[in-house]
């Protein structure tokens, strides 16, 4: 019979506790000699914390409890905690949390044809023929080259039949008077001579000017043209890899 009215006196009592791991769980063992299973209560909070307590009694009025706290490891599922008492041990398994590996999927093959493959060829490698632009720019590009091409040599033409014309204009005048002790119609003849070979100068100096001018300008013409096939064939390039990756996609 209980006995009513009677204050109980409890002895606070520390259990011996330890985890232990398991393939897919964590368990806490704890050493509770005397209990029974009816006198011993398992919770967890909502701060992620395993609660025992538990109490039973040692003769009179006199008891034995226990509280204790205990946090659950982050990498285990509070929701699927359960508890078994055997042999004076209480074991509360905490199952560990799947963690899935997200599945790739394979890369899709594919499929090139064979004239798709044959270009990609031509393009790789620092011997990939470059194909040249025909239209009627090209043709017009060439026409005007050799136009300059022949006006320069047109003007070389005319440059050095100049100069043989004033050079027989020097010797006629001079062999015209007779050959005696130097005068003042030497001197003037020497005046005249000397005039007539500046100007032969400045004009073979213009002519060269000129043909120097042409020759620069068709250097800049040739890197024009060859500017402009470059800029043709990367524009051709890169049309052709956008089409095979829409065609990819």
């Amino acid at each position: 019979m209980a006995n009513f009215g009677i204050e109980r006196v409890y002895q606070e009592f520390e259990p011996a506790t330890r985890w232990t791991s398991e393939p897919d769980a964590e368990v806490l063992v704890a050493d509770l000699p005397g209990f029974k299973k009816e006198q011993l209560k398992v919770s967890v909070t909502a701060t992620r914390k395993l609660r025992l307590t538990g109490e039973r009694p040692t003769g009179g009025n006199k008891w034995i409890r226990f509280h204790q706290e205990i946090p659950v490891p982050l990498t285990v599922d509070i929701d699927s905690v359960s508890a078994m008492f055997k042999d004076n041990k209480l074991y509360i398994r905490h199952p560990k949390l799947k963690t899935e590996i997200p599945q790739t999927k394979p890369p899709t093959p594919v499929i090139m044809k064979p004239h798709d493959q044959h270009e990609r060829k031509q393009g790789q490698g620092p011997k990939a023929m470059v194909e040249k632009p025909s239209g009627g720019k090209t043709d017009q590009l060439k026409h005007d080259a050799q136009q300059l091409k022949h006006d320069a040599q047109q003007l070389k033409h005319d440059a050095q039949q100049k100069a043989r014309e004033v050079v027989q204009s020097g010797k006629n005048k001079l062999t015209g008077e007779p050959k005696g002790p130097l005068s003042s119609k030497d001197d003037e003849k020497d005046k005249v001579g000397a005039k007539w070979f500046e100007k032969y100068k400045e004009a073979t100096g213009n002519v060269v000017k000129e043909a120097k001018n042409k020759r620069q300008l068709l250097c800049n013409l040739a890197a024009s043209v060859s500017l402009v096939l470059l800029i043709l064939l990367y524009a051709r390039n890169a049309v052709r890899s956008s089409l095979v990756w829409k065609s990819e996609e």
